[in-house]
This record gives C-alpha cells, sequence and structure tokens, in this order.
C-alpha cells in the first residue's frame, strides 16, 4: 500500500515538476564568436552586439537601441547614411540576455538588464553618457536606466512602450481599462507573469485551456504588413535560438513583474547645466485610455512627442465567455502546482558569512566555486606520502582521525583534508555528480601543487570519487584506499541477487530512500522531508554499539551544524544522489592503474560486523580486479576508521605496499 502511495505521490509530481519546469537554455554553437560580436560581463555571460554609424569616439549622438519582445540586434530599422552623417550618430545593438546570440540570465530582472547595458557601454568604451531608446516591451531597460543609472544618460526615448499593469502609483482604472484593452488570452499570460512567473513556461506550453495567442488580434493592417516584411520565420528561428523561454518569457516575466518603483517616481536626470531629453513616442490615434496613461507618466522633464509611427500594436477588447470558470480553473491549477511545487523545491544554499576564508583557507576552482581545505603533516615538498582524505556522509575536512606525529614522521606524510562540495567552508555545487567530484580533487591538487601523483583515501559514502579517480584520473594516483565503500545498488555488472542481498541488509526506510534517490533525484528533497510516510531514518539501526559509541565522541552537534551550514540538501542529500544515481561506469570494469615501472597499490577495507555494508560484494569485485588488495577486519563496523589501530592499519598500507 505505501509502494502505491508514494508512486501516485511521485507520478503526480513528476507530472507536475516536467510541466512546470522550464527546460534549459539550447546550447550556442562553439563558433557563436565568430559569428557575432561579443563581450564579456563580469558575472561570465556573453552579450552579442554589432555597430553602426559614424566611429565613436567622432560621434556625437551615442544611442543604444534596445530591441523589443522576440527581437534582436539585428532588427531592421530605417538607419539612412544621411540620417547619420547629419547627426553624426553612433548606433550601438545588442541582443539582451538570452535573445540571439546574448547569453542568458537565470537570474533576469529589470534591474539586471539595466546594468547589463551600463557594463557593456562600458566594455565598449562608450564613454560617460549615452542615450537609450527601447521598444516595446523593450522600453523597461529604459525606465530601468532612468532609475538606476541616470547619471550616464545623455537621453531617453520609449517608443510605444509597455505598461506594467501593476505599477504601485498609476490609478487602478487606468490600469484595469488598459489591460482591459487586450484579448483576454493575452491578459491571462501578463497576469500569470506577474502572479505566478514559475508556472509560465508550462501556460506558454499548455493545452487545458483556450490560449489563443494570435498576435494580429492586436495588429493594425499595416503592423500585419510590415510583420510579413521584417519578421520572416529564419529570423525568429535566430533570435530564439537559445529556447523561448530564456529569451521571450523571461522577458514577459522581467516587464510585467513587480518593479522596485514607480515611473511617476522618477526624477529629471537633467539640468540647465546638464542638457538631455526623455522622450515618450506614441501613436497620435491612440484611445482616451492610452492619452490618459501618458498624460500621467510625462512629467515636466519629459518631452512627449506626437507622432503616427509605422508599427503599433492596436488594442482590441476581451471577450468574457466562459472567463470566470478559466480563471477558477487556472486557480486550482495554479495552487495545486505551486503546492507541489514548494513540496519538492530544494531550498537554496543558505550564504556563507563573508569572512569564511578567514576561518578556513580556501582556493577558487576554474568554475568559480572554492573549496575549503586543511594541511597536516610534513610539508609537502618534503613528503614521502601525499594523501588526500575525502571524508564521508555528513562529515566535514575537520573529521577526527588518528594522525598521530608518529606516524607522520615514520611514513613522511602530508595529509590534505577538504570540504566536499556544499559541505563546511566548500561552495556547492548545483551539478553535482561523480564525475564532478572527482575533478574538484585534481583541481584542488593542482592548486596546491601537489605534484604529479598522490594517494586518495575514501571513508563509506565518500568512496565513491575514489571510484571517480581510479576511472577518470588514474594517472595522477599513487594509490587509493576505500574503507567501508558504498555500495551502489544499481550497478550494471554486479550479479542482481548480491546486490538485492546488500539493499536488504537495510532498515527498510533507508532502501526507501536510496531508491528515491536513484529513480527520482528531483523528489529526495521531499522525501527527506515529508510527514506522509514512516521515515524513521535512525542511523543507530545501521550501527553496531561500538559504532555507536565512536559516533558520540566525534559527532557532537555543533560539528554536524558547521557540516551542513549550507543546508542538507546542497551537503548530505546531493551526496546521496551523486553517489546512488546513475553512474558511467561499473568498479569491475575499471583498469589497473598501476604497473611494475609504475608503482602503486589499490585497498578495499571491509569490516565484517559493518550493518551497511555487504562483504560478499566487496569480495566479487576484488576477485574481478585481483590487483585490489582486499582487507577483512574482524569484530569491527562501519566507523572502522575511527579506530585508532584500524586508521594506523589503513595508513601503513597505504604507505608502505
Amino acid at each position: 500500500m505505501m509502494f502505491l502511495l508514494l508512486a501516485i505521490v511521485g507520478l503526480i509530481s513528476y507530472y507536475v515538476y516536467k510541466s512546470i519546469k522550464p527546460p534549459p537554455p539550447i546550447p550556442l554553437p562553439e563558433n557563436v564568436s565568430k559569428k557575432s560580436l561579443r563581450v564579456e560581463l563580469s558575472d561570465g555571460r556573453h552579450i552579442a552586439y554589432r555597430e553602426l554609424g559614424c566611429p565613436k569616439d567622432e560621434a556625437k549622438n551615442k544611442i543604444i537601441i534596445i530591441h523589443g519582445y522576440a527581437n534582436s540586434k539585428e532588427v531592421d530599422l530605417y538607419t539612412t547614411q544621411e540620417m547619420i552623417d547629419e547627426f553624426k550618430i553612433y548606433f550601438l545593438f545588442f541582443d539582451r540576455a538570452g535573445h540571439g546570440e546574448s547569453d542568458p540570465n537565470p537570474s533576469r530582472t529589470l534591474k539586471t538588464d539595466t546594468y547589463d547595458i551600463e557594463e557593456l557601454a562600458d566594455k565598449l568604451q562608450l564613454g560617460p553618457k549615452f542615450h537609450v531608446l527601447g521598444m516595446s516591451l523593450g522600453a523597461y531597460p529604459v525606465y530601468g536606466c532612468l532609475k538606476y543609472i541616470p547619471h550616464r544618460l545623455s537621453g531617453a526615448s520609449l517608443v510605444v512602450p509597455l505598461i506594467n499593469f501593476w505599477w504601485r502609483r498609476i490609478p487602478q482604472n487606468l490600469l484595469n481599462a488598459a489591460i482591459k484593452k487586450l484579448p483576454f488570452a493575452f491578459q491571462m499570460i501578463l497576469r500569470v507573469a506577474h502572479y505566478c512567473p514559475w508556472l509560465l513556461y508550462w501556460w506558454m506550453t499548455q493545452k487545458w485551456f483556450p490560449n489563443d495567442r494570435d498576435p494580429k488580434k492586436i495588429w493594425t493592417e499595416r503592423d500585419i504588413e510590415l510583420s510579413k516584411i521584417y519578421y520572416k520565420k529564419s529570423y525568429m528561428d535566430a533570435v530564439k535560438r537559445q529556447g523561448e523561454y530564456v529569451s521571450c518569457y523571461q522577458d514577459i516575466i522581467a516587464g510585467y513583474g513587480n518593479w522596485e518603483f514607480d515611473p511617476t517616481e522618477l526624477s529629471n536626470p537633467f539640468t540647465d547645466t546638464n542638457k538631455g531629453s526623455v522622450h515618450i513616442s506614441m501613436r497620435s490615434l491612440m484611445l482616451d485610455t492610452g492619452l490618459s496613461m501618458r498624460s500621467i507618466i510625462s512629467k515636466p522633464s519629459s518631452k512627449p512627442l506626437m507622432f503616427k509611427p509605422e508599427f503599433y500594436f492596436t488594442l482590441t477588447t476581451s471577450p468574457k465567455s466562459s472567463g470566470q470558470m478559466m480563471l477558477l480553473l487556472l486557480a486550482i491549477v495554479g495552487l495545486t502546482s505551486y503546492y507541489v511545487y514548494k513540496l519538492i523545491k530544494p531550498p537554496p544554499p543558505i550564504p556563507l558569512p563573508e569572512n569564511v576564508t578567514k576561518k578556513s583557507p580556501r582556493i577558487k576552482l576554474s568554475d568559480g566555486r572554492h573549496i575549503a581545505y586543511k594541511e597536516l603533516g610534513f610539508p609537502k615538498d618534503e613528503a614521502k606520502n601525499k594523501i588526500i582524505i575525502i571524508h564521508g556522509y555528513a562529515n566535514s575536512k575537520d573529521v577526527d582521525l588518528y594522525t598521530t606525529q608518529e606516524m607522520i614522521d615514520e611514513f613522511k606524510i602530508y595529509f590534505l583534508f577538504f570540504d566536499r562540495a556544499g559541505y563546511g567552508e566548500s561552495d556547492p555545487n548545483s551539478s553535482r555528480t561523480l564525475k564532478t567530484d572527482t575533478y574538484d580533487i585534481e583541481e584542488l591538487a593542482d592548486k596546491l601543487q601537489l605534484g604529479p601523483r598522490f594517494h586518495v583515501l575514501g571513508m563509506s559514502l565518500g568512496a565513491y570519487p575514489v571510484y571517480g579517480c581510479l576511472k577518470y584520473i588514474p594517472h595522477r594516483l599513487s594509490g587509493a584506499s576505500l574503507a567501508v565503500p558504498l555500495i551502489n545498488f544499481w550497478w550494471r555488472r554486479i550479479p542482481q541477487n548480491l546486490l538485492n542481498a546488500a539493499i536488504k541488509k537495510l532498515p527498510f526506510e533507508f532502501q526507501m530512500t536510496l531508491r528515491v534517490a536513484h529513480y527520482c533525484p528531483w523528489l529526495l528533497y521531499w522525501w527527506m522531508t515529508q510527514k506522509w510516510f514512516p521515515s524513521n531514518r535512525d542511523p543507530k539501526k545501521t550501527l553496531t554499539e561500538r559504532d555507536i559509541e565512536l559516533s558520540e565522541t566525534y559527532s557532537k552537534k555543533s560539528y554536524k551544524d558547521a557540516v551542513l551550514r549550507q543546508g542538507e540538501y546542497v551537503s548530505s542529500q546531493r551526496d546521496i544522489i551523486a553517489g546512488y544515481g546513475n553512474w558511467e561506469f561499473d568498479p569491475t570494469e575499471l583498469s589497473n592503474p598501476f604497473s611494475d615501472t609504475n608503482k602503486g597499490s589499490v585497498h578495499i577495507w571491509c569490516a565484517l560486523d559493518d550493518k551497511q555494508i555487504l562483504r560478499d560484494v566487496l569480495v566479487y569485485i576484488c576477485d574481478k580486479l585481483p590487483w585490489i588488495k582486499f582487507h577483512e577486519v574482524p569484530h569491527a563496523g562501519h566507523w572502522i576508521i575511527h579506530e585508532k589501530k584500524h586508521f594506523e592499519a589503513i595508513i601503513k598500507a597505504a604507505c608502505t605496499e
């Protein structure tokens, strides 16, 4: 019955999760920089751009064009040479985040788009001031520039700018009248984008509710003629080449989300000594609502221009048939989806304090993350044995082992302890896998200049990166030790009867946790926090009496709090997912990294009283790989490595065999 209920909950959650989760961006080709000019921003993203007109160091007017919805830097405007020469104009066109050849920004907002413009201008050395011109939905960054970087502007133009129907200081009757000018399907899109932005991808792709978004319903006949000329399918495909979500949908969310300000709160950035002007350009044939809106937004500091543009969205009134029923159904679907989404979505990492580097040495990896570490023993340039200790589940670089000075001196050992991703003071890795943990170890060794070879020692769940080192970086190893290593019950080449017997050694609640981590990793956070099903995961059920004694000695609450300080999901739960997920290989497929000319050894240590690890599986692996030295330790449990005599035996074997 429990399996049936869990299956039903899992299937419903999976369906909701897959329906509302936006797809990842479609990667740009590797040679994109050869096809389009791009600059790198401070956060590592790239912005594609196009320049036109006078050289910028000779131009009198520098105008940054901000394209509208579903458009790009290639927007076709009448930028004639006569105009350029007359006003000495330098035009800068660019793809906003996620459009065309510009990298997406998962945290995109009005403010981030604004600072993208400022940084792009600085990277291209446009000088202290420039004019911004935004059209339609592309006008919201112009409002952002007027709010956040007014000192950088020589002027601003908003051509048929969007109206955010949730501006705080605009009279509600005007906003209501404005949104009702749109067809009902368009209203619903904007309401979803504002109130439930996490649901927008589902709304734009669902088939449950009428969703006719034919743009011809909001265009004039002239608009339609122009769209056929300028909006060919090949052009639109190029604009949305990274996917509609990271380009168009995020654009809607940013434009119609909650702004930090209202346009009527803007201050005049220009004075008699600081010349400049702001223009809002609208169609002179706008209906009364549009003109009233313009009269409210246009303050004395701006100069509204009345002209009849060639391209403008003419809005129509909305039908109300079945509208209330649709709203009710959407509310039910939205609330249900939101409830499921909040249950299964893991929380973000708890930020580390700013002074973390003062408390613990850290190195920066190539992907920008930091790894915290601790060194012990001989100086590494004098050490004969360099051993990297890989801590186990819910542990850290401060794991308490019997590293005596006598042992260090005898074998001339340099020990390197480190916090694996998400643990202690090491930054989390949202894409963490066995392979990423392996390459973290290699890069850490290189950053600390350990030399070409080192020994890795992993314990319990922390042994899976040792398997990763044997698979992916065997040429870097001088040896490897696996103490009571995990068993992944989904290894492909281990006999199924052995794996079944191994998992049945665990209490039922532990089995379920590992099954969820393997089959539904996106559901693990919910499973670890839910109260619906029995979930007593008392670790004492998998420990011997001696293990319990050792755990009470070495696992104080304050230590656990420090280990899991960034949250259990990014540390221990991600650890389970990486260890019990689908591996790219099976341990029995590993090749011997050592030879007569390349000395080294691999050891597996098995505690015969271990309640978690089935001896028969480890024996099977060592039978298939006779170059692995198998050590059986009688009268010892899973915490074998914390016993002085056993730890000394493990280190002695690593340094002498």
